[in-house]
């Protein structure tokens, strides 16, 4: 407001000492030519209010063509995507109220706006030079001031609206609404003319290509982007293109385990040595080992006494399921947040024995996708990287807030390519010990919380096979035939069977 009085206050200014002095006849006034029989620059007499009224209308002529002017650089400037997001995510309040001002009249039509401040401009240029010339005389001295001051006060009025834009143009909206309904008769079939032949524009989008480099050039600013921060946007934006076969491990790098492996004391150091979580087991009678018949999960083994010397084809394996290694690693995250399973057989044979070239992990899918930080010995949580919660093969809850039961989907999108093939019963005598172990397959706790491993109970049959019980501080052998040692909660519950 202070640059708009300054400006009229100026304009003013020049225009009076632009204006001839009154004459008292037309005898004194001076002739530049004639045009109908009346003398061309004739300043006939007139009152100071007249004048003042003429310099009044020239001098808002001339702001508004200004404004015209630099609303139609200023509007037609901004852009549509760059509007979207600070109207849906700007953390200013009164920025988000501009853009989304801006963003209304905008969606009425650009084209509609653009002419909309071209007519007016050209409205109010034309009109201009009509009462200079009646305040300053007419001929050339008004051609030439009426062009000044369009020269000169268009481009301080444009400069300020490509700097201030959005603002400007937020506050001006009202205004430009007012103009297209009244001028909507000449300018709105001019824009849909120009919708037609032109086409509508939705907003300039950006390529994965583009956003990778769009990212780069974050690294400065007012909250710039951190070499780690880049690192995982750029490599999430590369998951879609990229197969499970670049990142998979070579089945002969693969921590594996044969049926027949006898867990005993040095198997048992073995497996705590490879580091793994969860170790496929390959059926020994297939010459090529690489027929797959399920994956132990070594959780399982926490209350395993090493000395039954129980072989692995004995123990509950769970489902190894098998994919092409032509499916994408955006694919394989989203079936591991199933929580199904959380390893994938890559084979070229999915459903059959004998084509597996490796094996694909979360971790592996998180990895590839940035979710590790650069940093040594620091590690990003891939849950909040990925914005869901991961449900492994064993989880009752989703979370330990909401305490949802575990829920394991297989839609058609996340299954597709994807084969569970279920363990076989190779053996026709499993020993008691081994049943009350894979007893534990397929039990599901309710109303379990505050684990502690010093809560002992024990479990007893009652009349319903599906059900059972169970009593604090009974401390009995885990191995007994009817009876359970588990670590479970302080709170009393049931166990029910899947």
């Amino acid at each position: 407001m202070k640059i708009l009085a300054w400006l009229t206050l100026v304009l003013c200014t020049f225009l009076t000492l632009a204006a001839p002095t009154e004459h008292k006849s037309d005898s004194d006034a001076t002739i530049c030519g004639h045009r109908h029989g009346i003398p061309v620059g004739t300043t006939p007499g007139k009152s100071a209010h007249g004048l003042c009224i003429e310099l009044l209308f020239s001098s808002i002529l001339v702001l508004l063509g200004g404004l015209f002017a630099g609303l139609t650089l200023g509007l037609m400037g901004l852009d549509e995507l760059h509007l979207r997001v600070l109207a849906a995510a700007s953390d200013d309040p009164r920025e988000k109220q501009d853009a989304q001002a801006v963003l209304r009249l905008m969606n009425r039509g650009r084209h509609w706006v653009l002419v909309v401040l071209l007519l007016s401009n050209v409205i109010t240029n034309e009109t201009l030079p009509i009462f200079l010339d009646g305040a300053l005389g007419g001929g050339l001295p008004a051609i030439l001031i009426s062009t000044a001051s369009i020269v000169v006060f268009g481009i301080i009025p444009q400069a300020v609206c490509v700097r201030y834009g959005l603002s400007i143009g937020a506050k001006c909206v009202p205004f430009v609404l007012a103009l297209m309904w009244i001028l909507a008769p000449v300018a709105y079939p001019i824009a849909r003319i120009l919708d037609y032949t032109l086409g509508t524009k939705d907003g300039h989008m950006y390529k994965k290509s583009q956003l990778k480099s769009f990212l780069q050039l974050h690294r400065t600013g007012a909250e710039p982007l951190q070499e780690e921060e880049i690192g995982i946007l750029s490599s999430v934006l590369e998951l879609g293109a990229k197969d499970v076969k670049t990142i998979m491990t070579p089945i002969k790098d693969v921590v594996k385990l044969s049926a027949d492996a006898i867990l005993n004391q040095d198997t048992l150091a073995a497996i705590l040595a490879s580091g793994c979580s969860r170790i496929p087991v390959y059926d020994p009678n297939v010459p090529s080992g690489s027929a797959f018949i399920g994956l132990l999960l070594v959780k399982k083994l926490l209350q395993y006494d090493h000395l039954l010397n129980l072989p692995i084809r004995d123990f509950p394996l769970s489902v190894l399921p098998e994919a092409p290694p032509s499916i994408c690693c955006f694919q394989a995250l989203d079936y591991f947040q199933t929580g199904r399973a959380h390893l994938l057989l890559i084979s070229r044979t999915p459903g059959i024995a004998g084509g597996a070239i490796g094996i694909i992990t979360l971790e592996e899918v998180i990895i590839s996708s940035g979710a590790y930080c650069y940093h040594p010995n620091v590690v990003a949580n891939e849950q909040e990287i990925i914005a869901k919660e991961i449900v492994d093969e064993t989880d009752l809850y989703e979370d330990n807030v909401s305490k949802r039961m575990a829920r394991r989907l297989a839609t058609a999108r996340v299954m597709q390519g994807i084969v569970e093939r279920r363990q076989r019963d190779t053996s026709s005598t499993v020993s008691s010990s081994a049943s009350t172990l894979a007893g534990l397959e397929d039990v599901m706790f309710k109303d379990v919380d505050e684990v502690s491993l010093h809560d002992t109970y024990a479990i007893r049959p009652e009349q319903d096979a599906h059900r059972l019980s169970f009593e604090r501080d009974t401390n009995i052998n885990w191995f007994e035939p009817e009876n359970w040692n588990l670590l479970s909660s302080r709170t009393y519950g049931t166990m029910t069977k899947r």
